[in-house]
């Protein structure tokens, strides 16, 4: 009992939890029978965990325990109470993922020097930022086409400011539960705020935040406006945190969200220019060998061509050799298969974009009349 209460006591509310830690808590929580292994897979799936999260986590597994009718929890509470717990899930970096950096970013000149200026310039030079009063931004939105570099741009950007990670990615903070959605968007900022100076990134956030008024539930419109709590730092400050959002549906996104003093910043990712498209292509392909490709004359056929459809252009052009070899019987290595500027040519129409290939209407959401 008394060293659960010093783990309570010494800053347990905001550091993440070693293994045994977690065990000592939960074994508090819990009524667990004797010898029971049901501790050994709470302990396991509760990895990262902050002491809050073990709380509530262990509330909603007692919960569960009390409608089966139990005295002792059994490992089928646990998995309800996983079940509807995400907040624990949400937010975990892989330890060994490894980020882009901005090397790894093609293009896109304009926007990474804002964006270091925004994010990097004031942990690197705090001083001056306070000696001239220049309040250091809340947060960035970058929006754009799909497959533009958002995601790419927001990872390379966070690997090179050496900052600490909470990445949410889409719905996943919604639940069924009627208040776990929004006691999720807590515990997410509530991690933020713990491990500052924090990058905290929602990528699609127009599906976690969308316009309040349409939604039958009222889910999405109670996640919003704490969203909006949060932001406005009424649940302990946001000092030290900066929001990074990434959507292609910017017109989707509540405009409460969008106002200065919340995401400060509204970065445009559009397609690429075609000084950008040779980067792109260069660093496409800086990993593979290239015979005869001239960047310069491709960048001007693949006008309107977003990063990711250059992309499949070279995979497909990889691959069409590869097929080529494989024929022939040479049986040279997936990595020794190189990039020419025939296989280009030959897979060029079916990596064309579909939308500028078929001249598909767009008009999504548009009212039309069928005969």
């Amino acid at each position: 009992m008394f060293k659960v209460v010093c783990l309570i006591g010494q800053n347990g509310e905001t550091q993440e939890k070693e293994e045994e830690d977690r065990r000592e808590l939960f074994e508090y929580y819990l009524d667990l029978a004797e010898n029971s292994d049901v501790i050994n897979e709470i302990v396991q799936k509760s990895d990262g965990y902050i002491f809050s999260e073990i709380e509530k986590l262990s509330t909603s597994i007692n919960v569960e325990c009390a409608i089966r009718g139990s005295d002792y929890v059994e490992l089928i509470d646990v998995e309800k109470a996983f079940d509807c717990f995400l907040a624990g899930k949400v937010g975990k970096q892989d330890d060994n993922q490894v980020l882009p950096t901005l090397d790894d970013v093609g293009g896109m000149f304009e926007q990474k020097k804002l964006l270091e200026r925004v994010i990097v310039w004031p942990k690197k030079y705090p001083q001056l930022f306070e000696s001239v009063g220049i309040p250091v931004s809340k947060g960035v939105l970058l929006h754009g086409p799909s497959g533009c570099g958002k995601t790419l741009l927001a990872n390379a950007l966070i690997s090179n400011s050496k900052f600490s990670v909470v990445t949410v990615k889409g719905p996943e903070l919604l639940s069924k539960y009627i208040g776990a959605s929004e006691e999720n968007v807590r515990l997410v900022f509530e991690k933020a705020r713990s491990c500052a100076p924090c990058i905290l990134f929602f990528d699609e956030l127009d599906s976690l935040a969308p316009k309040r008024g349409h939604d039958s539930t009222g889910v999405t419109d109670r996640v919003v406006n704490q969203l909006l709590t949060e932001l406005d730092g009424a649940e302990g400050g946001m000092k030290g945190v900066i929001i990074i959002g990434c959507t292609s549906r910017i017109d989707l996104i509540d405009e409460a969200l969008l106002r200065p003093g919340r995401f400060d910043h509204h970065v445009y990712c559009g397609f690429p220019k075609q000084e950008e498209r040779v980067e792109i292509m260069k660093v496409l392909t800086k990993s593979s060998r290239t015979i005869d490709v001239d960047f310069e004359e491709l960048s001007h056929k693949t006008d309107g061509w977003s990063g990711a459809d250059l992309q499949l252009l070279f995979t497909n052009a990889q691959f069409y050799n590869a097929r080529q070899y494989a024929r022939a019987g040479d049986g040279l290595e997936e990595d020794d298969v190189e990039i020419d500027a025939n296989a280009i040519q030959q897979v060029f129409e079916d990596s064309i974009p579909k939308s500028k290939k078929s001249g598909i209407d767009t008009r999504i959401g548009e009212k039309v009349t069928l005969a």
